[in-house]
């Protein structure tokens, strides 16, 4: 064997270490092609920092820096990079589209012709604030739901509560002042705050002014509004003064007479825009002609049984049912078996023409005798009558005292129901704790005998969901003229936001039901009214209501009269329910 040297083993590297020095040459082109990247890449706005010093040379040598030429080239991440620019383009692209599409959208729904586009380039960040711009736009020009106006609910109302999350501008303590000039403003039907007068204008005296009525007969033991029997607080005995003494009832039903007369005048004279009569077992609005656009006095009253319909009847009475559904029978006398309207219309109109009555009895005699011919007994024939008459009032009384029982009288048939209910003992009641009281009447404006009656308020502080609201309640006959009013009473004070509850008498709710009392108005009717819509207001300019409030009233779209049981006010407009 020669003399050979073993080898020299100081040179070999352990496994570990290769590739420790391998991963550590990787990082060092990963970091290289990153840099490299960065430099091709589009310039991005920075800082202009000069760097000198030994720091400047590090700087240049790493910008200048060749690309390691061992560094293996990815096609794939690539060609990724080479379609990202045109991928930006593309996209960019179709964000312009689309937005070219809603802007033409939007112009064509606001009937203006789209403008032709400026540039044809658009950048991702400009296309998003385009289209923000037109989001801020298409949510600015939708209106605001809700309306400018309060509806008109000819429903009376026992109880209403205002709720607030800013205090009143008033309070329930007035000064004297105050409570004098309010008085003052409501007797003489001053618009305080709009007219130039010498009277106290705080908001507490014009809030004072709203919550007034008039009312006849006015006892104050005995609560007459509402006159459900079941809802009176007063026991027998202490009307028993009046129930048992035939002279004070007399003199209670003379004085109410000359009080009824006095607004019935007063109405037609045009001097009254409305007032009500409370009975125990109906209500009855009457109108003065421009109201609501009907161009004569009209009269609405509810509920109503099949007895009171036939006592019309015999004091030939002409009265029509709109709420009525259209079930007409040859045979039913009583409420629809004598038609003077076509029966195409849906009014069930009462007529008490001979001529129509004897019609009927001869036919009611000419099947009697075809009976006869037929070989059936008489005891037979009375039978059959019988159920017939049977089916035939069970039919008339199905709407008793509901609200599809409501009568609309208009005209000269108006007057004729004034003397019907002011001759009429039966409205006043012989029994229960308003035993010998006439019904209550209830108006806007002065009449004779009438007392001024103060609505009861209270204000007081709630929560809601841990939120502090303001309430204010009013009690008492709130006719329709009073929540207006305390709106636009708000509203001057700039109450930006405020929500009303109201307690109704059911019983009245077909008032507002009934519209203009003309379910489907004809042609004829509609003609009738369009004058009215022009005039109504004019002819009542003395009946104690300021201009705006007037034009309300006077208004003819039927869509104004709704049954309101809750009402918001919020961004200048009303919602109600």
């Amino acid at each position: 064997m020669g003399d050979s040297k073993p080898p020299d083993t100081s040179e070999w590297k352990h496994p570990n270490e290769v590739m420790q020095l391998h991963r550590l040459k990787m990082r060092k082109r990963a970091l290289q092609a990153r840099m490299n990247r960065t430099s091709l890449g589009s310039p991005k706005p920075s800082l202009d920092i000069t760097i000198t010093g030994p720091l400047s040379e590090l700087a240049s040598s790493v910008a200048q820096k060749r690309k390691n030429p061992f560094m293996k080239n990815d096609r794939r991440k690539r060609s990724k990079d080479d379609l990202e620019p045109d991928l930006e383009a593309s996209t960019d692209s179709v964000l312009f589209e689309l937005m070219k599409g809603q802007a033409s959208t939007v112009q064509n729904d606001e009937n203006v012709e789209p403008k032709p586009t400026e540039s044809p380039s658009l950048s991702f960040s400009s296309a998003l604030s385009k289209l923000q711009s037109l989001d801020n736009y298409v949510v600015e020009s939708e209106d605001p739901k809700g309306v400018s106006y309060i509806p008109i609910d000819w429903s009376l109302n026992t109880k209403v509560r205002f709720m607030s999350l800013k205090p009143f501008p008033w309070n329930g303590k007035l000064k004297t002042s105050e409570q004098a000039s309010g008085t003052t403003g409501f007797v003489r039907c001053l618009d305080i705050g709009e007219q130039e007068t010498t009277l106290d204008t705080s908001p507490n005296a014009r809030f004072h002014r709203c919550c007034l009525v008039w009312q006849h007969p006015s006892l104050p033991w005995l609560e007459l509004f509402p006159r459900a029997a079941g809802k009176v607080s007063a026991s027998l005995s202490s009307n028993s003064a009046i129930a048992n003494n035939q002279f004070v009832k007399d003199a209670l039903f003379s004085e109410w007479s000359e009080s009824f007369r006095s607004l019935f005048h007063l109405l037609r004279a045009r001097q009254c825009p409305f007032f009500y009569v409370c009975a125990n077992n109906f209500t009855a609005l009457f109108r003065a002609a421009g109201i609501c656009g009907v161009s004569e006095v009209h009269v609405l009253l509810s509920p109503t049984t099949r007895g009171f319909r036939q006592a019309l009847k015999q004091e030939d009475i002409e009265y029509t049912m709109p709420l009525r559904a259209e079930e007409k029978r040859r045979s039913d006398t009583t409420d629809s078996g004598c038609d003077t309207l076509d029966s195409s219309t849906s009014n069930t109109v009462i007529s008490t023409d001979p001529v129509e009555g004897e019609r009927h009895l001869h036919d009611d005699e000419d099947e009697d005798d075809l009976l006869e011919s037929l070989g059936i007994e008489d005891s037979e024939i009375k039978k059959i009558n019988n159920v017939q008459k049977r089916i035939i009032f069970e039919k008339e009384a199905e709407v008793d005292a509901l609200k599809q029982s409501l009568v609309f009288i208009k005209g000269v048939e108006a007057q004729a129901l004034f003397n019907f209910l002011i001759n009429c003992k039966s409205a006043v009641a012989v029994t229960g704790a308003l035993a010998g009281v006439p019904p209550t009447l209830l108006a806007p404006i002065a009449f004779h005998g009438a007392t001024l009656k103060p609505l009861k308020v209270r204000e007081s502080t709630v929560r809601v969901d841990k939120e502090k609201f303001h309430s204010l309640e009013i009690k008492g006959p709130l006719l329709p003229h009073i929540l207006p009013s305390l709106c636009h009473l708000m509203r001057s004070s700039h109450l930006e936001q405020f929500s009303v509850s109201f307690a109704q008498l059911s019983s009245t709710n077909a008032f507002s039901a009934a519209k203009h009392g003309l379910e489907s108005p004809s042609a004829d009717d509609n003609d009738e009214i369009q004058p009215q819509s022009v005039f109504g207001q004019e002819n009542l300019s003395d009946c104690g209501f300021n201009s705006e409030l007037l034009s309300h009233f006077c208004n003819p779209d039927i869509s104004r009269i709704q049954v309101v049981e809750a009402l918001k006010f919020s961004n200048d407009v009303y919602t109600w329910s």
